[in-house]
């Protein structure tokens, strides 16, 4: 539970990704001078290390704090360290629409902390079903209660109820911050501001490390295909508009199943992924990667660019918007003029559904922190890996800028227009490659996506095999 700590004595973490404007720091210095501390921080017991409420510290130090109230846990993994960073501001902020109704019993005249027994916690309305329980129940289970609600003087949760809620169904009791009499609409003001964005652009970028997001495809669950394995983008589209005689290429093949399957079948497709993995193994299988290279380098001297070139949920894996145009450039430069691009990605309202304060039924969803260019970040294996979420919007203008204005937008293989928000959980382009980009351009980006970084500070020289090449066409 909540302790009291010296605040000389914190270690700040190097990870924290949310970072504040001048005046979200002001208003937070003004939030705490006139309410006090009303929410603890989040530390690690074994070195003091803050896992969240950097900002709220720094606050603390510069209004002269000697001690903080804050959670200390034991055990804490790194990758739920991060995990915790952004839950926190979640947990700790909440304040929404559709937030469900709950009310404490208190002793008469109670103020600050105080800790309601499950018996005295009151859900008098559920609310949304929201992903946040599901989040927040499992790092309560595994490492204990790590905030607080925030409830007016008559016993009401004002602040954090979702939090209370998995607390109550969770069968504990529920530490709540008091307010005095009078001071709940100053406190769901200061709540209700938005205190800094994620800003992920101060973390380290391995690229490599994205091969975390490639999807497995085409596999089986105890003997039966999994539907949930198939690429739409494929199955819908492509294969439907090739043939044995189309020259086909599959830029970011991820694992390569849907090439390998139909090479099999007799079609001619190339495929590329710069850092696929060894059956079994998270090793980058770098001589099949040279071979895959220079399968593609031949097809180029020997019949010219691609008929068709297929990027599928490729564009959702870049690190940054200088990634996601290089990706997209090269997409349009190894394909023929006149020829088909085909590529795909994730909807930016699938990924708000359980984002931003919003509601969500699907328990399979987490919660995703979003920053202003719609990345996310997440902490596996001691490192960050990125997502990357498209409006319609994004869809239009990215395809109009590097590919071509003669395209068609499909959610599960069918066309939904221009207009249309998307939102399901992917989305599929088909555009015809009208070349817009000038030579050098094109050169660029080859020469950007064939040197990718590689572990132990290497980069990938693939550039030597294919520029030259590209240079004649």
């Amino acid at each position: 539970m909540m302790e009291y700590i010296d605040i000389s004595a914190l270690n700040p973490a190097e990870y924290n990704p949310r970072l504040l404007t001048p005046e979200a720091q002001e208003n937070l210095k003004k939030s705490i001078t006139e309410l006090g501390i009303i929410k603890p921080i989040i530390i690690r017991r074994s070195d003091n290390r803050i896992m969240a409420g950097h900002q709220r510290t720094k606050t603390m130090k510069l209004l002269g704090y000697t001690h903080v109230p804050a959670f200390i846990l034991d055990g804490v993994n790194s990758t739920d360290e991060v995990r915790f960073n952004q839950l926190h501001n979640y947990a700790e902020c909440e304040v929404s629409e559709i937030q469900p109704d709950i009310h404490v019993s208190l002793p008469a005249g109670t103020e600050g902390f105080f800790t309601v027994p499950n018996k005295d916690i009151t859900l008098i309305t559920k609310g949304g079903n929201n992903s946040r329980v599901v989040d927040l129940t499992k790092m309560i289970l595994r490492y204990g209660q790590f905030a607080n609600a925030v409830c007016d003087h008559t016993g009401k949760v004002i602040i954090s109820t979702v939090y209370a809620k998995t607390v109550k169904l969770l069968g504990m009791d529920l530490l709540v911050y008091v307010l005095p009499k009078g001071k709940d609409e100053l406190a769901l003001s200061y709540f209700s501001k938005e205190y800094g964005v994620f800003e992920y652009s101060h973390l380290e970028r391995k690229t490599y490390i994205q091969s975390f997001a490639q999807k497995a495809r085409l596999r089986q669950k105890n003997g039966v295909p999994s539907s949930r394995s198939h690429s739409t983008l494929y199955e819908s589209l492509v294969i439907p508009n090739i043939t044995k005689e189309t020259r086909v290429l599959d830029f970011g093949a991820g694992q390569k199943d849907y090439a390998t399957m139909l090479q099999k079948k007799g079609y001619r497709i190339d495929a590329i992924e710069f850092f696929h993995r060894k059956d079994g193994a998270d090793i980058i299988d770098e001589k099949e990667i040279r071979q895959d290279c220079a399968a593609l380098c031949r097809t180029l001297s020997e019949h010219g660019l691609y008929d068709v070139v297929v990027c599928d949920s490729v564009l959702n894996s870049v690190n940054s918007l200088e990634d996601e145009k290089n990706v997209l450039l090269t997409l349009s430069a190894l394909c023929k003029p006149g020829g088909k691009i085909f590529w795909s990605g994730i909807p930016l309202l699938f990924a708000q559904k359980s984002s931003e304060r919003k509601e969500t039924h699907d328990y399979r969803s987490k919660a995703v922190f979003l920053d202003a260019n719609n990345f996310t970040a997440n902490f596996r294996f001691g490192e960050w890996y990125f997502q990357h979420y498209h409006s319609t919007a994004d869809v239009v203008r990215l395809n109009k800028a590097y590919i071509g204005d003669t395209f068609e937008i499909f959610e599960r293989g069918v066309p939904v227009g221009q207009e249309r928000e998307l939102r399901g959980s992917s989305f599929q382009v088909m555009t015809v490659n009208e070349r817009k980009a000038k030579k050098e351009d094109y050169m660029k980006a080859l020469q950007a996506e064939f040197t990718l970084p590689l572990p132990n500070n290497r980069r990938w020289d693939l550039d030597k095999d294919i520029l030259p090449i590209f240079e004649k066409l």
